[in-house]
């Protein structure tokens, strides 16, 4: 009796398994990080619950969906590792905008005949996917374009010389995100077992070797390549440290670009994107994307001087007396107006105690400066004209706050260029306070769109140059110290600019000022500090572990040399 009635509770207890399983049906709005590890998100916005509660980074509800199904499965595979996730997919980190200079037939219509490279190697694949997922869109942070990003997708796969730049890259990136991450989350432990360390400069050298190498009978098509590698190197080493030979990188494309820019000018195709396709195509946009920098390096090079400014062929200084076309075209005016207002500043030396600049030519400080006002009045009108402040995106409007923080500050340099230039810096603390306020919402999308605690890497130039002269000149001690702490919210690269070194050096600005000002004291206005306490003229070098930096006083003689440690 005993045994049969054991049979009975076993054969009930059992009884569940014959009967058909039910299948949900599977959810496709999941975020990527819930997917990845097969679990019901709870789709709470911005980030779910889930992800939260376990201490995971969300990372979102959009791009993994519409990846390629062979990138898909390679990014579900380096992320599913220990629990923990692997590459983030973040959208653009920093200011997305409309992209009016490229259509996308350059991808479809590719020069010459090629083909898809295979995958020889599990690390090569799981870069390919972090360079496409991530640093294409790191690389054009404040400039975004999805053509180019494509352009550069397209040749890594089908042209060996830019396939192994890329990598390099990516490698590079991604352990430059993983080092300043909390967890070291973006690269699995495996992958750093078989990983060398020497591992992107292997095949940035083998780029280099193939570049050489390369046999192309069409003399375009090679020079389009040499192009494009140019680019990501001058990435490369700025990510790298190697700042001298970024800036070799940078000049070598320019120059090798500079007939091309002048043969497409004359055809009247400079600023028609949409008639280049295939070659052509390819050496617009990387001549645009180096003039870009090229003229860029101004920011923090006191002797440099672009092509552009020499050329005048990529933005010419003429201001349009009909509003600008798009965002696009009103920030390469901008551009070439702010490398002026550098120029006019580095030429009386206010950068580098040392420097030696040859004399500004024409347009000189009142010509800049009407041109600065005239820049202001297009742009506003242009989006009063276009509405963009009624149901324009976040994004948008990050790049809109940015373009105005640059003009502003740049008409601040203008007009305090002067015999009274340091003190007269207290006269546009309205001015400074506004900048503040722009470059506070300007932090804030970078915290959306690439998380609180990881760092961001561009070689464009955005708000940290800003920042530095917001933080050195305007002693306002308020605006001070929400400086600072605008440049201390998260690890920020932008070309060799870097938010520690830039919070580093005002840091100690702000200390040699007021101490010498109010002895036992605390700064309360800016007008307690006097003018032969003030820095004049700051620059740095920065090695692994302190900075160099040299400084003159307003009214004294001689340089002062010092050593802070990071």
């Amino acid at each position: 009796m005993a045994g049969t009635q054991n049979s009975d509770v076993k054969m009930a207890n059992q009884s569940w398994r014959k009967k058909p399983r039910k299948f949900a049906p599977k959810s496709r709005l999941g975020c990527k990080t819930c997917k990845i590890r097969r679990i019901k998100c709870d789709l709470a916005q911005p980030s779910c619950l889930k992800c939260q509660s376990t201490g995971r980074t969300c990372d979102g509800y959009g791009d993994i969906i519409d990846a390629p199904p062979a990138f898909r499965a390679e990014m579900e595979h380096s992320h599913h590792y220990n629990g923990h996730r692997n590459v983030r997919h973040p959208t653009s980190v920093g200011l997305p905008a409309r992209c009016d200079d490229e259509s996308d037939s350059l991808i479809v219509r590719s020069p010459g005949n090629l083909m898809i490279l295979p995958v020889t190697e599990p690390t090569q694949a799981e870069a390919m996917g972090f360079f496409e997922y991530v640093s294409t869109k790191n690389l054009n942070e404040y400039h975004p374009c999805d053509s180019w990003r494509k352009t550069l997708m397209f040749f890594s796969q089908t042209v060996p010389p830019v396939r192994y730049a890329a990598i390099a890259l990516a490698l590079l990136h991604r352990n430059h995100m993983d080092r300043d991450a909390k967890h070291g989350s973006y690269q699995p432990q495996s992958l750093k077992d078989r990983l060398r360390h020497d591992a992107p400069l292997l095949h940035y050298n083998r780029a280099i070797q193939l570049l050489v190498n390369q046999d192309i009978g069409d003399d375009t098509h090679a020079t389009a390549i040499t192009l494009l590698v140019c680019y990501l190197f001058t990435c490369f080493d700025h990510l790298a440290g190697n700042y001298a030979q970024a800036m070799k990188h940078l000049r070598g494309g320019i120059e090798l670009s500079r007939n091309i820019y002048q043969s497409m000018s004359r055809k009247n195709h400079v600023n028609d994107g949409t008639n280049h396709s295939g070659v052509q195509g390819l050496m617009y946009q990387a001549t645009r994307q180096m003039r870009r920098l090229d003229m860029q390096a101004v920011m923090f090079l006191v002797d440099w001087t672009p092509v552009d400014s020499e050329d005048n062929l990529f933005s010419r200084l003429s201001i349009p007396d009909t509003p600008f076309q798009s965002i696009e075209q009103a920030a390469d005016h901008l551009q070439a107006l702010v490398t002026q207002v550098m120029r006019l500043r580095n030429t009386e030396q206010e950068l580098s105690p040392e420097g030696n600049m040859p004399p500004l030519p024409s347009p000189c400080k009142g010509v800049i400066l009407g041109q600065l006002e005239a820049w202001s009045k297009l742009f506003e009108n242009m989006l009063e004209k276009d509405n963009y402040h009624h149901g324009a995106s976040s994004e948008s409007l990050a790049l809109i706050s940015l373009l105005r923080l640059q003009c502003t500050v740049a008409c601040i340099l203008v007009k305090s260029h002067g015999p009274d230039k340091e003190m007269g810096y207290d006269s546009f603390l309205p001015q400074f306070r506004q900048c503040v306020a722009l470059a506070r919402e300007i932090a804030k999308a970078h915290e959306r769109y690439s998380g609180s605690v990881n760092s961001t890497f561009t070689p464009e130039i955005g708000i940290l140059p800003v920042l530095y002269i917001i933080g050195v000149k305007c002693r306002d001690p308020v605006v001070r110290r929400e400086t600072l702490d605008i440049l201390r919210r998260k690890p920020m690269q932008e070309a060799v600019w870097d938010s520690t070194s830039t919070a580093r050096v005002v840091e100690r600005v702000i200390e040699i000022e007021e101490r010498g000002s109010q002895e036992g004291g605390t700064i309360q206005r800016m007008e307690q500090i006097p003018v032969c306490k003030r820095i004049e003229a700051m620059s740095w070098v920065r090695s692994t572990a302190q900075m160099d930096i040299e400084y003159t006083f307003c009214m004294q003689q001689g340089i002062h040399l010092e050593s802070l440690p990071i």
